[in-house]
């Protein structure tokens, strides 16, 4: 990793986030000026129902998924809101657990009250020691469903009447004046995934015109899963990101969450409340008829309701909709088998087929070498061996440039008047020191070469739910997280040994790098900015990353060592020949 690849690593990530920060803040701008239109209708003013080869073409619907049933064509009147009272029911609640998951709903507006994930641990929470994915404030429940438009108000907190026919599914029923109003849960043993299906009969004499929307209360908590924490929607082929809380930042310190509310209307693959290692998603059974909306409600919390447009329901017709959920850990191959295009919400970089490489590699060394943090030594270790060839060739080309560079320069200033003269010498002094005009061009391939390595391997480590938790020796007990060897009292600043040894590396790393026809100025300012900048950049960063990183660099010294040692001059190399 020599200078031009630092620079080029640091000029490419400022223009990364520097473009995503304008991109991304020009598009929450227009999406919050511009409201989003009402969905397309296709059969006089009603939702498109999916056909069977549609529904059999998608891999994603599960095998039980049946088409809404529609209400016959026309123009239905505006719904009239009917005074009735309903009757105040105590509570019921329901418990669901398997090996994975242990979960409780609430007979009050059939809606869940937590899920805890069994095989995962969270320190942090004190008396429950599982991992919660329902992050909710006192009070709020998740899978709410206001159905408004049906003539009695807000019916997410009204009671349900509730069914148990196996283990692992619920029935929720609500009869008012003829309107019922049915959701089923259905879950699987060895599985994070469920199916909610929502069922509106009208058997009043009222015209109906129910919205459905399913809401997901997301609130970040004081634990080190939820450094980054954000509500993901997959919309036009891409994930977009709404940040409720981020650690991004020099000593902790991260942005904020969202300021206004946020509408995506162009159809929707699936919406999620997510970590860096958890999720909770919802989707919809047409995604291309449906549409998101992310709320702030809070300092650190927002509302994420997931709907179609209101659906027309004269008296005696029926309709019904489904949602797929995955409420769990962000595992590839679970994500995988769920379709969707779930596994976007694990982030794979610009380089998603090496994300994916090295997040095998580092299981099939771990599964040898049962310690994450040697793994990452590891496959360190084959990576610079694997590009030893073309480092130790860029390496001798800036050996020999920096051997002639006096030479260079002296003709520079002899013939500054004559260019072309100045440029004859010059290829003379590279054919007589034996030296490649095109060699310091030659040597940016690596560089090259380097930086997909890089991003793959970076965010394999940033995203790899494996680390969680896992140790690697000493203080270092999370590679998943910021290590920190104690913290300055007063300052609350933590003292992070493996970034403060990366920037060391890096200074004498830089001290070892020829510098070519560098100005000594100019060489000795980039000695001390770019190790001082990196230090600060990875400061936040995951401990197994800055051991990846530290490690690299301690490689790369002593290859420019042994480089430096063993290239000879221009001057012996021609007395040799």
């Amino acid at each position: 990793m020599d200078r031009n690849f630092l620079m080029a690593m640091a000029l490419s990530l400022a223009v990364v986030v520097t473009w995503t920060m304008y991109t991304e803040g020009k598009r929450q701008q227009e999406l919050i000026d511009n409201p989003p239109p009402a969905l397309e209708e296709t059969i006089d003013g009603q939702p498109s129902a999916v056909t069977e080869p549609e529904a059999a073409g998608r891999a994603a619907q599960p095998s039980t998924a049946r088409a809404p049933s529609r209400p016959r064509a026309g123009t239905a009147p505006t719904p009239i809101e009917v005074p009735v009272e309903i009757p105040q029911v105590p509570e019921v609640r329901t418990r669901l657990e398997t090996a994975l998951w242990d979960a409780e709903f609430t007979s009050h507006g059939a809606r869940l009250l937590r899920w805890d994930l069994r095989t995962y641990d969270d320190p942090s929470q004190a008396g429950r020691p599982q991992v919660e994915i329902t992050t909710l404030q006192s009070g709020e429940a998740a899978l709410a469903t206001p159905f408004t438009g049906l003539g009695f108000g807000d019916l997410s907190t009204v009671p349900y009447e509730l069914e148990e026919p196996d283990p692992l599914t619920r029935i929720f029923t609500f009869q008012q004046a003829g309107v019922t109003v049915r959701k089923s849960y259905f879950f699987e043993e060895d599985s994070y995934a469920g199916r909610l299906r929502i069922e509106i009969e009208n058997g009043s004499d009222r015209h109906l015109q129910p919205r459905f929307a399913l809401q997901w209360p997301a609130t970040a908590r004081d634990s080190a899963d939820f450094r980054d924490f954000s509500v993901d929607v997959f919309t036009e082929a891409d994930v977009e990101m709404q940040p409720i809380r981020t650690s991004r930042s020099f000593l902790g310190f991260g942005g904020g969450g969202i300021e206004s509310p946020v509408s995506f209307p162009n159809g929707i693959d699936w919406a999620a409340a997510s970590t860096t290692y958890f999720l909770a998603a919802i989707a919809p059974e047409v995604p291309e008829r449906a549409e998101a909306r992310v709320e702030p409600t809070g300092e650190g919390a927002a509302l994420l309701e997931v709907r179609l447009e209101d659906v027309p329901l004269p008296p005696g017709q029926r309709f019904d909709y489904e949602y797929r959920l995955y409420l769990g850990p962000k595992e590839q191959t679970r994500l995988d088998a769920f379709g969707n295009h779930l596994d976007e919400a694990i982030m794979k970089g610009w380089f998603p087929s090496l994300t994916r490489f090295f997040g095998w590699a580092l299981d099939a060394v771990h599964d040898v070498f049962p310690n994450y943090g040697v793994a990452i030594i590891i496959i360190t270790v084959l990576v610079r061996l694997l590009m030893a060839p073309l480092m130790g060739r860029q390496m001798k080309s800036m050996k020999r440039m920096s051997d002639i560079a006096p030479k260079m320069k002296e003709i520079q200033e002899k013939f500054s008047d004559d260019r072309d003269r100045q440029s004859q010498e010059m290829m003379a002094l590279y054919k007589r020191e034996g030296v490649s005009p095109f060699s310091m061009l030659s040597g940016c391939l690596p560089m090259l070469l380097q930086f997909p390595v890089f991003i793959g391997f970076y965010f394999a480590l940033q995203s790899a739910i494996q680390l969680r938790q896992q140790p690697f020796a000493g203080w270092i007990d999370d590679l998943s997280q910021p290590e920190a060897l104690f913290v300055l009292p007063g300052l609350e600043l933590p003292v992070r040994v493996l970034p403060i040894l990366m920037g060391a590396s890096m200074f004498l790393q830089q001290k070892l790098t020829p510098s070519g026809s560098m100005d000594p100025a100019q060489q000795r300012m980039m000695m001390t900015i770019m190790p001082i900048m990196f230090t600060v950049l990875f400061y936040q960063f995951a401990s197994g990353l800055v051991l990846y990183w530290f490690c690299s660099t301690l490689i790369g010294i002593g290859q420019q060592l042994y480089t430096n040692r063993n290239t000879p001059a221009p001057e012996k190399k021609a007395e040799a020949t």
